[in-house]
């Protein structure tokens, strides 16, 4: 049995732009182990020092139960764009290199981290049978025209703020590698003209509900199921199987369609 899933956070980036809502995305190195090559929006693992007493001191929340998926939210964001979400305001630029750093900088600078400006609004785990596997939350920030990531280059090799239709169709003609998770997210926010409309939305939310996908092989073809799609109630007794990720290494070998998570 694969290990549990370990907590993550992704930031959604969003403004207002000439064509309406926008999302920060940034592309992950083809040389990366897992998801190499990938368009994503920001964000990473949770690590201990998130819930760390200089943690503690460098971010403001008061939602004390999702603390370290904000702390890492914010810590995330810094590492892999240099944009410092704040009391006082979203700025780019004063760069950071690990973890302690971030919380150390933002203790000293006078400038605390603003985890309650994160927006917590989807949960998505990776389905059981895959070896790497995440608990993820999703949160979005309301961001000032102005403010651009700085990428180091390495990590990330490329940045846009991009309509979330805009990214769909790049997902669909092939130029842009998304994971499903991505390319859900990005449907859900296209159901949005402006910013406004998605924080208001966000603040009506009474509760986020977690997403758990369940993987199927039919006729050859690997298929990421969510409920309500035809096969996710079989899905689950399939993923029982323990020869279920051999069948899916067969499909994939045998030239059958690779969801992104594969590649």
């Amino acid at each position: 049995m694969n290990d549990p899933a370990r907590a993550a956070s992704t930031v959604c980036l969003v403004r207002d732009g000439d064509d309406g809502l926008e999302v920060l995305m940034v592309r992950r190195t083809p040389h990366a182990r897992f998801m190499g090559g990938a368009w994503v929006f920001p964000g990473g693992a949770v690590d201990a020092g998130d819930a760390s007493v200089l943690a503690s001191s460098a971010v403001r929340s008061g939602d004390r139960e999702l603390f370290p998926w904000r702390a890492a939210a914010l810590r995330e964001l810094v590492e892999e764009t240099s944009i410092w979400v704040r009391e006082r305001g979203i700025e780019t630029g004063q760069t950071a290199t690990r973890g302690d750093d971030v919380f150390a900088a933002s203790s000293t600078s006078g400038g605390r981290l603003d985890g309650d400006a994160l927006r917590y609004f989807a949960n998505w785990v990776t389905p059981s049978p895959l070896p790497i596997r995440f608990d993820t939350r999703f949160f979005a920030v309301d961001t000032p025209g102005d403010v651009d990531p700085l990428i180091d280059g390495d990590e990330l090799v490329g940045w846009e703020w991009v309509p979330p239709a805009r990214a769909l169709d790049r997902s669909v003609e092939g130029s842009w590698t998304v994971a499903f998770p991505t390319r859900k997210t990005l449907e859900w926010l296209d159901a949005f003209a402006t910013k406004g409309g998605l924080f208001s939305h966000i603040e009506r939310m009474s509760e986020v509900a977690a997403v758990r996908p369940r993987l199927s092989v039919r006729s050859g073809i690997v298929e990421v199921l969510v409920p309500g799609d035809p096969g996710f109630e079989d899905a689950e007794e399939g993923e029982r199987d323990p020869i279920l990720l051999s069948r899916i290494v067969e499909a994939i070998d045998a030239g059958g369609a690779v969801p992104p998570e594969f590649r």
